[in-house]
């Protein structure tokens, strides 16, 4: 899922493939890492299925959600919306990283207004006004708004109409939201693959986040109906729940460990891991068809989702709270379980039942990684990005990664671009992307004498 922008289809799934199988520039077909094949999952003719080379066992698709066609050019106005709906709160709701660009926004707002009334009172008292620098200032800030009006309003813009639900930016939203679920459950319904790995950079990582929501909500909901049907036909499947329960358990006491030093973190989310693991597995059992085993989010703006995704803080906890927001691990229910006693009846009239997971538990079945370069001075690093486990809890894997194209300097596109100096695998990004991918080396290309065999 791309980022923001006058993204061109197919631009960014091409480069990320090539930097997770090492794909390097060759006129050789012999030589490819991957294929490119029809995509006939997708409502948009622009876009191709990229299918990596090798036996076609460990072949892995890769699709581009692409969503910038369904988002409109904003107005000044809703970008003028959204920034007072983020600049209108207290200070001590702002994440500390945010406070110099808020300090700075509210000091750049009051310094246009008193420009403005400067202008206004030179006007409304005739006097000359080339004669007075401040009535220019104006001028002057106008058409310097004028010359980043394209480039604001295509990248902000898009983030100002998706990431605020006012009633004029409710059908884009709905729009991708839907488009999004509904290519998920395609990839899903094809019965073509094993698992789905669902990735996010930017912007695209939040609307993946609302797409796996969805998606998940609708699947627990059809899965309820799933087993009714099937106890009602005769068919009685057994259901385990050992692997959830012992999830919920973990869930407890992560919750209850005061550990707050990145090691300690880290251990946490490896142990949660493991669980959503054994969850997935145990539902696979069950003949549950959830493929989503992997959320991997690049430079993503979640890391202010108190700000972005909610009023206050006050306000995203509630909505967490009630699992509008899913968490990870995800929020325990008051009877301490974030999993559901479905029942039923089958065609003998016999009780039966069921535990599932409930509509906000999607991270108890799919593992969260998140990559972030760390940022100092909003030039250096990614200041977009950053770690989201202190906001969606301790079962995100926070993944800090340093490069050293353009010496680290805005790097918020750069989460797969290779560079050679880029050599300590523990914090370079392509690296730790593929580790995330379960790609922990490069797929060698498949060199040929003859001409390949159609996938």
């Amino acid at each position: 899922m791309h980022g923001i922008g006058e993204q061109r289809p197919m631009e960014t799934l091409r480069s990320f493939v090539d930097a997770v199988l090492d794909q390097k520039p060759s006129t050789s077909q012999a030589d490819a890492a991957y294929y490119s094949k029809p995509d006939f999952l997708s409502d948009t003719l622009e876009l191709r299925r990229l299918v990596s080379a090798g036996d076609r066992a460990d072949r892995t698709d890769f699709y581009e959600f692409y969503w910038a066609h369904l988002i409109p050019t904003a107005s000044w106005d809703r970008l003028a919306s959204w920034y007072w709906v983020l600049m209108y709160r207290r200070p001590t709701e702002v994440p500390r990283r945010l406070m110099p660009l808020w300090l700075l926004s509210w000091a750049a707002a009051i310094l246009a207004l008193l420009l403005g009334a400067a202008s206004l009172v030179h006007f409304a008292t005739g006097a000359d006004p080339a004669a007075h620098e401040t009535a220019k200032a104006p001028w002057l800030l106008a058409m310097i708004l004028a010359a980043l009006s394209v480039t604001v309003r295509s990248y902000i813009g898009d983030a100002a109409v998706y990431l605020s639900p006012t009633p004029r930016n409710i059908e884009a939203r709905q729009k991708i939201r839907a488009a999004g679920v509904d290519l998920l459950e395609r990839v899903a319904a094809s019965a073509r693959y094993d698992r789905v790995l669902i990735v996010g950079h930017s912007l695209g990582s939040v609307i993946g986040y609302d797409v796996l929501t969805f998606a998940w909500q609708r699947h627990i909901e059809a899965r309820r109906r799933e087993l009714s049907s099937a106890w009602a036909s005769g068919n009685l499947p057994t259901v385990h729940h050992d692997a959830i329960q012992t999830a919920e358990k973990l869930t407890r006491d992560i919750r209850a460990d005061p550990g707050k030093d990145p090691a300690h973190l880290a251990a946490n989310s490896v142990r949660w891991r493991a669980a959503t693991r054994a969850v997935a597995a145990e539902m696979k059992a069950n003949g549950d068809d959830w493929l989503v085993t992997d959320f991997v989010t690049l430079g993503s703006p979640l890391t202010y989702g108190d700000m972005l995704l909610a009023r206050s803080a006050k306000d995203f906890s509630r909505r967490a709270r009630e699992r509008e927001l899913p968490r990870c691990p995800p929020v325990r229910e008051l009877v301490g379980r974030f999993s559901f006693k479905h029942e039923g009846v089958d065609d003998q009239g016999r009780r039966q039942q069921a535990w599932l997971l409930n509509h906000g538990a999607v991270f108890a079945a799919t593992a969260w990684t998140n990559l972030y370069f760390p940022s100092r001075a909003v030039l250096w690093g990614d200041f977009v990005g950053g770690p989201v486990a202190p906001l969606f809890w301790a079962g995100v894997t926070d993944v800090r990664v340093r490069t050293h194209k353009w010496r680290g300097w805005l790097a918020h596109t750069r989460y797969w671009n290779r560079d050679d100096r880029d050599v300590d695998a523990a914090t370079a990004p392509v690296p730790r992307l593929r580790e995330a991918l379960g790609l922990t080396a490069a797929q060698p290309p498949v060199r040929r004498t003859s001409a390949p065999a159609e996938p």
